[in-house]
């Protein structure tokens, strides 16, 4: 189960720690991110990757970070449901 802390978040900036994912969640997320165009930057650490503690930030140019993370989370489900239909199809 993934838990969400978050640090800091306001008008053009999120930073929060999650715990119970490492790569397999947060690497697309900031691979789509980084094609926003509002995005100014975006990145994740993970202390260990058998502790599954990520740290991430976000700044964003326009927009809020929180409405960023969703139009990325809405093109990667998007993404993955294409690729269920070419492979059921």
């Amino acid at each position: 189960m993934l838990q969400l802390e978050i640090v800091r978040l306001d008008d053009k900036y999120l930073e929060f720690r999650a715990k119970g994912d490492t790569y397999t969640l947060f690497s697309p997320l900031v691979e789509y991110l980084s094609g926003d165009p509002d995005v100014e930057y975006v990145q994740f650490d993970v202390d260990h990757p058998l502790q599954e503690n990520v740290h991430f930030k976000l700044k964003v140019r326009r927009g809020s970070p929180l409405e960023a993370v969703q139009r990325a989370v809405n093109a990667i489900l998007s993404d993955l449901e294409e690729l269920e239909k070419g492979f059921f199809s």
